[in-house]
């Protein structure tokens, strides 16, 4: 009768085990490659003078990750590349540039914790797209995961802040796991997130140098697969800058303009293929 007493109150006493809870995790083994189709959707209104300019740009791109090796402390390096497929502005085509590539280092809850970009004199910059800040855009593209197992309903935060010789952005998150399902033949789980990130930047282009001061804030839904990898996430944010324009270089007896920057942006990633290397 002790022995049995004893076996029932050990099984009282083990914690529960939610049937619906799961353990999100990127894979980050080395030579894993995914390949994403990214398409970038933007009204962007740009104000000087008291006068207010609307543009349109479409823009797609393939958007490729290798993993290049782990780290200590579960982090691991990444290169990402974006290879520009089309480019619409207010209606009509234009030519695309080349790849650009970026060095990144990954944290073990999947954000981006740092990002080194190429020589942009080397590379080029398209101004169609300077306003969409394609470096600030990619720790938005994909989830940061609790780092503990989640069950619906669940909540978790996180923050990160990004400096480099261009300014500074900080990127703020608040995650919900929102159900358990399967999309493309995958289990997967849809993570909700809203963010908010202060920008303080500065833009050089061949006429003019921009200072950029506001806030981007959005929403994401992402579906992400049980066995690592994001399959699929769209976004919407709107970011409102304060922005100043001064002449190139050591020119003197040019005024600096201000003026104000409005992005509305609509984000689409979809997996193409995935290759564990």
């Amino acid at each position: 009768m002790r022995t049995r007493s004893a076996f029932l109150f050990l099984l009282l006493s083990l914690p529960a085990c939610e049937p619906d809870q799961v353990t999100l995790s990127y894979g980050t083994q080395p030579g894993r490659r995914l390949a994403y189709r990214l398409s970038l959707n933007a009204d962007i209104d740009r104000t000087l003078s008291g006068e207010t300019r609307r543009q349109t740009v479409e823009a797609s791109f393939v958007a490729e990750q290798t993993i290049l090796s782990g780290g200590v402390g579960g982090t691991a390096r990444a290169r990402m590349v974006l290879r520009p497929r089309a480019l619409v502005v207010d209606g009509r085509p234009q030519e695309v540039g080349i790849p650009e590539p970026f060095d990144v280092a990954l944290g073990k809850d999947g954000r981006i914790v740092r990002i080194e970009r190429g020589d942009r004199e080397a590379q080029g910059d398209d101004e169609s797209l300077a306003p969409l800040g394609l470096d600030r855009l990619l720790p938005r593209l994909r989830p940061v995961l609790p780092g503990r197992p989640v069950g619906p309903g669940d909540r978790w935060r996180s923050i990160s802040t990004f400096n480099d010789e261009a300014g500074t952005f900080t990127l703020s998150l608040r995650s919900r796991l929102d159900r358990l399902g399967r999309i493309a033949d995958r289990d997967a789980a849809l993570v909700r997130t809203t963010y908010e990130s202060p920008v303080r930047r500065r833009e050089i282009f061949a006429n003019a140098v921009t200072d950029i001061d506001g806030e981007d804030v959005g929403a994401q839904a992402a579906w992400f697969a049980l066995d690592g990898f994001l399959v699929r996430a769209t976004s919407d944010s709107v970011g409102t800058y304060r922005v100043v324009f001064r002449p190139p270089g050591e020119r003197t007896g040019v005024a600096p303009v201000e003026g104000a920057l409005t992005v509305q942006l609509h984000t689409e990633v979809e997996l193409m293929s995935t290759d564990e290397g």
